[in-house]
């Protein structure tokens, strides 16, 4: 009667055990708000011209009652290669400047720390260059940007989509040739500076006559 009674004392700590598993730490390490849409678009810019941009801005709260560190990466996805690689992006925290380059050259920013209970604010502004030409009306592209957050016992990650579109020939508004209106400009002021010169010297000389 003993055996049975130890046997069944035994048998309802391994199911004791079994009921309640280890608990690991429920609370995610960061939390993200921002300028952010409903489907994790943090950019979602249409139309664009040359000389447009968009500021946009993630709020990234400390969870955790110690510090984390937190790493951003950016990839292209898809669409138009040479329309993201002209894209500008400038990346800024607390006034200190993170990051102002070509999106094409953005490389992991690592190991960012945030103390505990603690919050960030990253402002984002993403710039069509001006100088930018026909060759990019109507194209697109799409890349992704990743927060990813760890500390001594959890990892975490979260992604938000950079989506854009330039202005299509569509629109019949194309886009001005800068370049070749500017070298028009030059040769028309040659012109009327030598017909002015021309002009001065025929003066000069009646009057010297």
């Amino acid at each position: 009667m003993k055996q049975i009674l130890t046997f069944f004392t035994l048998l309802s700590i391994v199911f004791l055990f079994m009921g309640s598993p280890v608990q690991g730490s429920q609370q995610n390490i960061i939390d993200i708000s921002g300028t952010i849409s409903e489907s994790n678009q943090l950019f979602d810019l249409e139309n664009i011209k040359p000389g447009d941009w968009a500021d946009r801005e993630l709020i990234i709260s400390n969870k955790r009652n110690n510090d984390i560190t937190y790493d951003i990466e950016i990839a292209y996805e898809d669409g138009s290669k040479m329309f993201y690689d002209a894209l500008f992006l400038e990346i800024k925290s607390a006034g200190n400047q993170l990051y102002y380059d070509k999106l094409a050259n953005f490389t992991t920013i690592k190991d960012l720390t945030l103390a505990a209970n603690e919050e960030e604010i990253l402002e984002m502004q993403l710039t069509f260059p001006p100088e930018s030409g026909n060759e990019f009306q109507g194209l697109t592209t799409k890349a992704t940007i990743t927060i990813i957050s760890q500390d001594d016992i959890d990892e975490e990650s979260s992604t938000f989509t950079i989506s854009t579109d330039s202005q299509s020939m569509d629109n019949d508004s194309f886009l001005p040739a800068t370049a070749t209106f500017a070298f028009n400009f030059l040769i028309i002021g040659l012109a009327l500076l030598l017909v002015g010169s021309i002009i001065y010297l025929i003066i000069k000389k009646k009057k010297i006559a």
